[in-house]
């Protein structure tokens, strides 16, 4: 067996699985796009494969930016993983192959007078000025994903509990909280937004659920404006949920629990910025004293 020739297989799998459209796309990208054009592996039989042909598909992944090489070794190790446990003999453990690794960036969030600023700069006396508050307003204090904010219907908030059930990653339903403050905010909204349609964001006939390309456009050039130095966009609003929820004092469990992450270590590695000017108050706080 040709080791392209399983690609169809292994997406059907993952749709059978229940993965969302997205994963699946980026399953295909990488397994005809990096694996397919890896030199020596794409059109080698299975029996042949080596550990060291892993050198090509990393070369190959550098060219889908700078995180194509992991993932390209990911999607590779998920494959293998697959061919084996649907009875296709490998020439080695799969497990084996070793991800490369890639550099940490440090989490990008707002810190809070820039959160201000940014929050107190939309003209209210326009409807898309006012939608874009408190758009963001909910962000941040739910540590919502745009699609899941978008695609809110108002009759799904339970004002008095400030609570909402939403459809997050993999199609699952999950709890989110809303403050009192983001809850007035809406309430606002709803006052001065124009006609009866079920979204809670709607265009600004008031006809139609607004799209996120919409939202995303006028914040990159309402931001731009400003001068931020930062690049401001709507996810940017729930790592600053996530950070400012441990620097207030809440464990990482809690703070996985809210931000919906199936590990703690994705909260930590992806959602979590680092004040470094309070982290040496901390250090000499806690531990610069005598025995």
């Amino acid at each position: 067996m040709k080791f392209n020739n399983g690609f169809d297989d292994y997406l059907n799998y993952l749709r059978q699985k229940g993965y969302t459209k997205h994963t699946i796309n980026e399953h295909k990208r990488f397994l005809y796009g990096a694996l397919g054009h890896a030199e020596v592996v794409a059109d080698k039989e299975i029996k042949d494969l080596k550990l060291t042909d892993v050198g090509t598909v990393i070369e190959a992944g550098k060219r889908h930016g700078e995180f194509g090489s992991q993932r390209a070794v990911v999607t590779l190790r998920r494959f293998l993983k697959f061919l084996k446990e649907s009875g296709v003999k490998l020439p080695f453990d799969w497990r084996d192959i070793e991800v490369p690794r890639v550099p940490d960036k440090p989490v990008e969030w707002l810190p809070e007078n820039e959160l201000k600023r940014l929050l107190n700069s939309f003209n209210l006396n326009t409807i898309t000025g006012l939608r874009t508050r408190v758009l963001l307003e909910v962000l941040y204090s739910t540590g919502m994903r745009i699609g899941e904010a978008l695609s809110l219907d108002v009759k799904d908030i339970d004002f008095q509990e400030k609570e909402v059930m939403v459809k997050g990653k993999g199609g699952q339903i999950e709890k989110v909280y809303f403050t009192k403050r983001s809850v007035d905010w809406i309430k606002r909204y709803l006052r001065k937004r124009k006609g009866n349609h079920p979204a809670l964001f709607v265009n600004e006939s008031g006809k139609g659920r607004v799209k996120k390309a919409t939202c995303r456009n006028y914040l990159r050039k309402h931001t731009k404006q400003l001068g931020f130095k930062q690049h401001i966009c709507h996810h940017l609003l729930r790592r600053t949920f996530a950070t400012y929820l441990i620097q207030r004092g809440a464990n990482i469990k809690e703070v996985q629990y809210l931000c919906r992450h199936k590990s703690e270590r994705t909260t930590l590695k992806a959602y979590v910025g680092v004040d470094k000017a309070k982290a040496k108050d901390v250090h000499r706080e806690l531990l610069d004293k005598d025995f």
